[in-house]
This record gives structure tokens, sequence and C-alpha cells, in this order.
């Protein structure tokens, strides 16, 4: 984090910029920003000043970004100040999120080349139609997502999550990983044999058995791997299943069978 020396009884004021690489425009460089933001807060006799300055390199979460939050959950921020919104973040949905936060903790954003101020009416009103605005796009994204998740499944293919342990990607789609297949077999048939979890585990352990990560199995991947119905050419959304376009690697009488033995293991 920036040094931060003789923080006094009165709140910072926080000048923000940032830029997706060093060779930005003009308009939009670093040196712009943080000139544009100093000549303001001088003008405006806007004291205890610190600059944050982000380099955007594509990270989820910006080091500048966790620093505000860092000290605005302290208490210590008064006022956040920005050339443009959209200096904030790139998407309209994380920028509100993060303004709601601001605004949740009494901590007042104002834009030196808009007329965005969170302090005045005018500017509350902006950021209410920026934060519907964002919660439109929210739910056209979760509809547009659980639309292609529903086509997907329809079609036979798994919608949702990774690759399950057994199967990897083809140019004709699923395939099956043959090495790993016979691991999951293994799995099966010691589960049918000795009706035991922990007897599975040893047996992959002593055959030096691993997940795609590269990790050993535990007894919880094993469950899962055993009670997961993909391995007998289904695929499910939301509890619905339906024969999927891949190839089984168990028959569905093992699974059922080792079903029963994990419910009859899990009641006693």
């Amino acid at each position: 984090m920036n040094n931060i020396k003789e923080i006094s009884n009165k709140k910072m004021n926080i000048m923000y910029s940032r830029v997706s690489s060093l060779s930005q425009e003009h308009n939009t460089s670093l040196d712009y920003q943080q000139s544009n933001l100093m000549n303001y807060c001088k003008d405006n006799n806007v004291s205890n000043n610190i600059h944050i300055t982000d380099v955007d390199s594509g990270a989820k979460e910006r080091k500048g970004i966790v620093e505000i939050k860092h000290l605005i959950k302290l208490g210590l921020v008064d006022t956040i100040y920005i050339t443009k919104l959209d200096r904030l973040y790139r998407s309209i949905v994380e920028g509100s999120s993060f303004i709601k936060y601001c605004l949740d903790n009494k901590v007042n954003i104002k834009t030196t080349l808009e007329t965005t101020d969170t302090s005045t009416s005018a500017g509350m009103l902006q950021v209410h139609l920026l934060m519907s605005i964002a919660d439109y796009e929210r739910k056209c994204i979760a509809d547009r997502t659980w639309s292609g998740k529903v086509s997907t499944f329809n079609k036979g293919s798994r919608c949702q999550g990774n690759i399950p342990f057994g199967y990897t990607k083809s140019n004709d789609g699923i395939s099956i990983n043959d090495d790993e297949a016979a691991v999951i077999k293994s799995m099966f048939d010691t589960y049918r044999k000795f009706n035991s979890i922990g007897k599975v585990k040893s047996m992959c352990d002593d055959n030096g058995y691993i997940t795609k990560r590269g990790n050993s199995f535990s007894r919880k991947s094993i469950y899962n791997i055993l009670t997961n119905r993909y391995y007998v050419g289904l695929v499910h959304l939301q509890g619905e299943y339906k024969p999927g376009t891949h190839q089984p690697i168990v028959s569905k009488n093992i699974q059922s069978r080792v079903i029963k033995q994990l419910t009859s293991n899990k009641k006693g």
C-alpha cells in the first residue's frame, strides 16, 4: 500500500487514477489524470489528499481499489476524486457495486470532468440511474446465461462445471481418457468389493492415483465420483437428468448398486 504519513483527525481525500496500460491516449494517461485531479483539488481547496494509482493488467481486483476499500473500512476516507466514472471500473456492474460500497460507508465520489457528485441530489440521481442500469444488465446476463445452459443441456452436453475426471476435450467434443477411466472403474470395483470409501482411498493411494490437479483423492472426491451420474452417460441441470452425448464409463446397474450401498452405510 501507499505510505500514508501523519493522518490527521480529519478524513482524507483520495485522488484515484487508472489506466489499462502505460501507453494510454493523452486524455486518459496517468500524467493527465494526476495533473487534472491535483489542479481540481487545488482550485477547490481540497486538502489532506493522497494519490492512488492503478495500471490495470486485467486483474479481477486491482491493488489500488483494494487499498481504497481497506482505508474506507478503517473509516479514513471522506471523498474519492476521479476524472470520470469509467476510471473506477470498466464494467458498469462492477463499478456500481463499488459505488454502493462507498455510499454504504458514507464516502462521496466526485468526478472532475463530469457532473457526478454523490454529495448532491443531482449526483445521487445519476448514481441511482447507473445502479438501475447495472441491475438490469445483471439480470440480462443471468437470463442469457440460463438460456445458454438450457440449450446446452437439451443438446445432451454438460452445461456447467469442469470436465469430470475420466474425460477430456477432443475435436468431437468430450471423449474418454482411458487412463483416468481405468481409475474410475477401479474405484467402483473396490467399493463394491469392500463396501468402504476408506478402502477405495487406500487403493488409490497405494497405486499412486491422482486427480487432474495432481492431488491425492480425498474421501469426498471419491464419494462424488461414485455418485456422479455423468459416468453412466447422463447430464443434469437443477435436478433434471437426460441422456448425454458422451460415452459412459460404468453401467447404470453398477452405479445403482453402489449408490444403494452408500445410502445403506450412511443410514447405518
